[in-house]
């Protein structure tokens, strides 16, 4: 059986707040797994999202900071801000452990 390793509360979003590790998981399509679904993913592209005053004022958090497009094998193409994938129970396929 795996577990997830990373044991951080947003393990998506924590890890595409570094723009070498946006560079990486992009040029390799890191694929992701929702844990909940049985759902994988592979990521096709990552954008950072500057959140302003109006952005705010419709509702748009300061977390919604990455915009990450991405594949699933259920559903096709998708997007989504990281925080709801995290909220969504995707994690990083590579930051699985074997027990």
């Amino acid at each position: 059986m795996k577990t997830q390793w990373n044991k951080r509360q947003e393990p998506i979003s924590e890890r595409l707040r570094d723009s070498q590790e946006i560079l990486q998981v992009v040029e390799n399509k890191t694929m992701m797994l929702n844990e909940i679904t049985g759902d994988t993913a592979l990521v096709s592209d990552v954008f950072e999202v500057s959140q302003d005053e109006d952005s705010i004022k419709e509702g748009y958090s300061v977390d919604e900071d990455r915009w990450v497009e991405y594949i699933t094998t259920i559903d096709g193409p998708k997007e989504d801000f990281s925080v709801d994938l995290d909220d969504a129970g995707w994690i990083w396929h590579d930051e699985l452990e074997i027990k």
